[in-house]
């Protein structure tokens, strides 16, 4: 008796259904006046208070143009490391080519202030001098544990002091203080020096004759006959396939319903992409007409127009997604039904050396199918 296991696209068709629907109205409202906050804040030379504002904006609504501001904030402040690696989130971002025009300006500022920012960017570089091959050796920057794999090469750094210092079970270095100017390259030595204490004891491993226990890893079920001979035996309850089950239309059913959604989906996902694509044709115009109104400076800086860019482009967003999961949808109920129809068939060709066909339907996190034997 062969068992054949049937699982809808592949094994497990995987939506994001969640992502479609996790920003409310509320979020995108309030990322919206969380950035218009920051970027206020930034123009009045409260940068924490910019960082603080366009950081959570940031959490609700992903924008390049919400990490250039940070970048920049980051940078008055003189945290040029942090600055770097924001500007490379943005630079590095691989942006669709409908994306909106205020994402591709912002973009190509970050490129352009990355790269004077580089040149303003010091180093450190830590060398150890000692018993370098003490185990369990621990160097600290400013009270952060450096990793292993960062001793002797340049370390990125703010301008600025920094405190360095390595410790370990018997030897440790004196605190060296450093100051760091923009641009500045500089080599920090530790000296390592016994502490006197005793290395710590390693405790000796037990030794032990004892075997380890053998256990079984199944038992065999099996019932005494008469002449003394056994025979497996099905469990209690186990049902005996007797001949083929009667031929009723349920999965047919089920085969009609199935199809009959994938083309509900089908119809309601390419909606919403053809709604996106308006959506953000109407983001453009709304740029074009803030960047022509700003004169030379190629910046849309109309707060209110502003305003209006981001909803577009936050609906555009939530529109695609849902006609990403209305493709997907149909895509699942069309082998949903192909698999029932296909199990059908197979039922009505049954015999007692088959057993009866059934198809059940399997609901998981973030995925959706159907398992069938046949």
């Amino acid at each position: 008796m062969r068992r054949i296991p049937c699982l809808v696209s592949g094994i497990c068709v995987f939506i994001a259904a969640h992502s479609a629907f996790a920003q409310t109205d509320l979020e995108r409202a309030t990322a919206r006046d969380a950035a218009n906050n920051g970027r206020a804040a930034f123009d009045a030379g409260k940068y924490e208070k910019a960082i603080d504002y366009l950081s959570r904006a940031e959490q609700l609504v992903h924008s390049p143009t919400h990490l250039l501001f940070m970048a920049r904030a980051q940078a008055k402040l003189g945290r040029l490391v942090a600055a770097h690696e924001t500007y490379l989130k943005i630079t590095r971002e691989s942006l669709a080519s409908n994306a909106p025009k205020a994402f591709v300006t912002a973009q190509a500022a970050a490129e352009q202030e990355q790269d004077a920012l580089d040149e303003r960017l010091p180093s450190v570089t830590v060398v150890l001098q000692g018993a370098t091959t003490a185990p369990d050796i621990k160097v600290e920057m400013d009270g952060t544990a450096l990793s292993p794999a960062m001793i002797g090469i340049p370390l990125p750094a703010d301008p600025g002091e920094h405190v360095f210092k390595a410790t370990g079970p018997t030897i440790a270095s004196d605190p060296v203080t450093v100051k760091l100017a923009e641009a500045g390259k500089q080599t920090v030595t530790l000296k390592l020096r016994s502490t006197g204490a005793a290395p710590p004891a390693v405790a000796a491993k037990p030794k032990t004759n004892e075997q380890p226990a053998v256990g079984t890893a199944a038992a065999v079920v099996a019932t005494a006959t008469p002449s003394g001979a056994t025979s497996s035996a099905p469990p209690s309850g186990a049902e005996v396939a007797d001949g083929p089950k009667g031929h009723g239309p349920g999965l047919m059913i089920a085969s009609f319903v199935s199809f009959g959604v994938a083309a509900a989906s089908a119809g309601v996902g390419t909606y919403f992409l053809l709604k996106a694509s308006s959506t953000r044709n109407d983001s453009d115009k709304l740029y074009e007409q803030c960047t022509l109104a700003s004169g030379d400076t190629g910046m849309c800086t109309d707060m209110e127009l502003q305003d209006q860019i981001l909803s577009k482009d936050n609906e555009a967003d939530h529109q695609t997604k849902v006609g990403i999961v209305g493709l997907v949808g149909s895509g699942v109920g069309l082998l949903a039904g192909l698999t029932f129809l296909i199990a059908d068939v197979s039922r009505g060709n049954g015999s007692a050396s088959h057993p009866t066909p059934h198809v059940t339907p399997v609901f998981g996190f973030q995925s959706v199918g159907v398992v069938g034997t046949f």
